[in-house]
């Protein structure tokens, strides 16, 4: 590709620039095509006169080519990859956002109708549950097992941003209270925002809740199944009471008032590859005589699996507390998953979640550069670009987790469980005797060291010195 060489072609490829934009705004079609393709003979590696020209032709083709161009010239520009998706027969135009407007809550002014789907029992018409070890319906009064079959789906579930993004479905969450009408009994209840499934507070029938919003949202693709049951999350949680240098002794027999349940919670990962431009200056001479020299470059680096809550009363530090999930065995969403066990819906969209999971590769790949750059050497100066993004998926999760509290002398406290590996992790009491007593010991320690300096100093450093001399 041809390259600027110096500045008066700079000026030269920003002039044909300008007055290209101009002629497309002023509808002269002809002289912004010449203007635009005499810029790409200076410069093609630039997205910007790629984009302008889808501007002065109607053929979707000619479009679609140019577009693709900007894409490969500069595979984050976003203005190039809407085009292309805007082009594509995959978008949903119905649901289409204009590129930097906002989607404003809804505010919903009551209750909105659901619809529930239950599931009984083939022999006897009973209420049947999800049973983790049967990894099955199992009906709750004749023991009938109704096998469900899992499908492996934690890479093919991936779907490429772009086409959801320009959509109102990537700026929606759950706002609505529903109004659920059991298909068993009759009886009519109202559910919170966001959940997805329930049990029939009159007949006791598992339900599974879709709402008229529910069709704003991204349905879950993958699920995590639960692993862990009622029992042995306690046990996990006591043993996890147990441990701890400043967790007081008697922590895990005193605590008490147990309140914690399970239920799926929605979370969303993304996969992809970020591109950095970063630049320093490294001394490559020594601290005394420095010798700095300029360094550049570009270093790519594929993410996988970046996880980010769904809900936003999950902190993300809660989360890591339990990670690591087993987010290579997801299994394909199936409503029966989830028959007998509360689930919820996202309010944090994909919009918001996808600028989190960015922040959180961009800081990751930052700190990674600076300390391989001239590893071994000095650096000063190191900056590093915005970055460009290709490549980008993403999943909306259904994982498994106990959330709960207990009680010790006069407080409570929170904490989770990963429902597929037991891991446990919240927040606990500090034992002040446990702290103080180390502080105390770590201060003697500290006073031992200094004594023996000084001893060592008045004994053998002065005499080391004069020596010297």
């Amino acid at each position: 590709m041809p390259q600027i060489t110096d500045n008066f072609e700079e000026k030269e490829f920003e002039e044909l620039i300008h007055d290209g934009i101009a002629a497309v705004k002023g509808g002269q079609r002809s002289l912004a095509r010449t203007l635009l393709n005499k810029a790409i003979q200076i410069k093609s590696a630039d997205a910007r006169p790629w984009i302008w020209l889808t501007a002065t032709t109607d053929d979707p083709e000619e479009q679609r080519q140019y577009f693709g161009n900007a894409v490969a010239a500069k595979p984050g520009n976003a203005t190039a990859r809407r085009g292309l998706v805007l082009l594509s027969q995959k978008l949903d135009k119905s649901r289409l956002v204009d590129e930097g407007a906002a989607v404003e809550p809804r505010h919903p002014t009551g209750p909105e109708d659901a619809q529930s789907q239950s599931f009984a029992c083939p022999r006897c018409g009973g209420r049947m549950s999800f049973d983790i070890h049967q990894e099955g319906l199992v009906c709750h009064y004749c023991g009938y097992i109704q096998a469900t079959e899992k499908e492996l789906s934690a890479e093919s579930a991936e779907q490429p941003i772009d086409f959801v993004m320009p959509t109102t479905r990537a700026h929606r969450w759950a706002e609505a209270q529903q109004r659920v009408c059991c298909e068993r009994c009759g009886a009519v209840t109202l559910l919170p925002p966001g959940q997805k499934a329930d049990q029939c507070p009159y007949c006791g029938s598992n339900r599974l809740v879709g709402s008229a919003e529910a069709v704003e949202l991204v349905d879950p693709q993958v699920i995590g199944l639960m692993k862990i049951d009622a029992q042995e999350a306690v046990q996990r949680v006591k043993q996890w009471l147990g441990k701890g240098l400043f967790t007081p002794d008697d922590l895990a027999l005193r605590a008490g008032g147990f309140h914690f349940s399970p239920a799926y919670y929605p979370f969303w990962t993304f996969d992809g590859a970020l591109e950095l431009n970063w630049k320093c200056e490294v001394n490559e001479g020594t601290s005394k005589y420095p010798h700095w020299v300029a360094r550049s470059g570009s270093d790519t680096k594929l993410f996988d699996d970046v996880l980010v809550p769904g809900l936003r009363a999950l902190s993300p530090e809660a989360v890591a507390a339990v990670e690591p999930f087993n987010l290579k065995e997801l299994v394909e969403f199936k409503a029966e998953f989830l028959a007998g066990w509360p689930a919820l819906t996202y309010d944090r969209p994909l919009a918001d979640a996808s600028l989190m999971a960015r922040e959180k590769v961009l800081k990751t790949q930052r700190d990674s550069l600076y300390h391989s750059v001239g590893e071994g050497h000095q650096k000063r100066n190191f900056s590093a670009g915005a970055g460009g993004w290709s490549g980008l998926t993403f999943k909306h999760v259904l994982l498994p987790l106990w959330v709960g509290t207990y009680h010790f002398q006069g407080k409570d406290y929170r904490m989770l469980v990963n429902g597929q590996t037991g891991k446990v992790g919240g927040k606990k009491p500090r034992d002040s005797v446990k702290i103080a007593g180390v502080s105390f010991g770590a201060g003697i320690v500290l006073v031992v060291i200094a004594f023996l300096l000084y001893w060592w100093w008045v004994m053998y450093g002065q005499a080391l010195i004069q020596g010297i001399r």
